[in-house]
């Protein structure tokens, strides 16, 4: 202890700078405990923050994450990793190097504090409403196809109507018509969102149902799950949720089933 003494009173006379330096190494273990608990406190803040968000996103359909949101959660991410890093390096630091660790711990330290009294305010909501049920489609110009079109469209206006099928020759104009059916449903806003989906040739159920959930901005909640019928269950309760929606099956070969989806308005050619 007698050598101590002679030494802080040494590093008063050069000022702060050393002042800290002896810190840092003094009390390592300190600084290294304290980041520990802010790091355990930032991920846990991290966690919670990303479960609202998914809960908030999943019903009612159609809201996108808060701007502010997503950039706090994408920062935060990147310094509980950078955080990860600088735990790595402390804990195979060398003792000459121990005030250098403590100076990197405290900085990092700080840098998650700061998140932590930025984090989102959970009460006011993490998700905002999104952009309209749709983007309209690129279309041609319909030449001798309004008949056809005004009688789908009559079709559309009966509430009792919920599947109509177009079919034809290839080439007629089918898919051209459907565009032109699409764009008016999203200026109608008759339903939540209007949904555009190639089928193809090579029928594919569950790409299907990735298209789908794409559409819907929630294909994260199909990810995990490798059944195609708990697939459908798990669309068909987030549509009932979200309210009437439009469906448009373009390009279909053979049937489809869409029992699974009673609160769709489906159009398939």
């Amino acid at each position: 202890m007698e050598y101590v003494e002679p030494v802080l009173g040494i590093a008063k006379c050069f000022g702060p700078p050393v002042c800290k330096y002896l810190k840092y190494h003094r009390k390592l273990n300190d600084y290294v405990r304290n980041f520990k608990r802010i790091k355990d406190e930032l991920n846990c803040k991290m966690e919670d923050i990303e479960l609202q968000l998914k809960t908030e996103l999943l019903c009612p359909l159609g809201e996108i994450p808060k701007q502010g949101v997503e950039n706090w959660l994408t920062d935060v991410k990147e310094t509980i990793s950078e955080a990860q890093v600088v735990e790595n390096k402390v804990s195979n630091g060398r003792y000459l190097c121990r005030a250098c660790n403590g100076k990197l711990v405290d900085e990092k330290t700080w840098e998650m504090k700061e998140f932590l009294d930025k984090a989102p305010n959970a009460s006011e909501g993490l998700a905002m409403d999104g952009p309209s049920g749709g983007l309209p489609l690129p279309t041609s110009e319909l030449v001798g196809e309004e008949a056809v079109r005004n009688e789908i469209w009559a079709c559309l206006m009966q509430e009792e109507v919920s599947k109509i099928g177009v079919w034809g020759m290839g080439g007629v104009g089918k898919t051209t018509i459907m565009k032109h059916i699409h764009n008016d449903l999203l200026k109608q806003q008759r339903f939540e969102r209007v949904i555009w989906v190639t089928i193809s040739k090579e029928f594919n159920v569950m790409k299907v149902q990735d298209d789908i959930a794409s559409a819907l901005q929630s294909k994260e909640y199909l990810a995990t799950e490798g059944d195609k019928l708990r697939r459908a269950a798990i669309l068909s309760e987030m549509l009932k949720k979200a309210g009437k929606h439009g469906l448009i099956l373009d390009d279909v070969w053979d049937k489809v089933s869409v029992e699974n989806w009673p609160t769709m308005l489906l159009l398939y050619f």
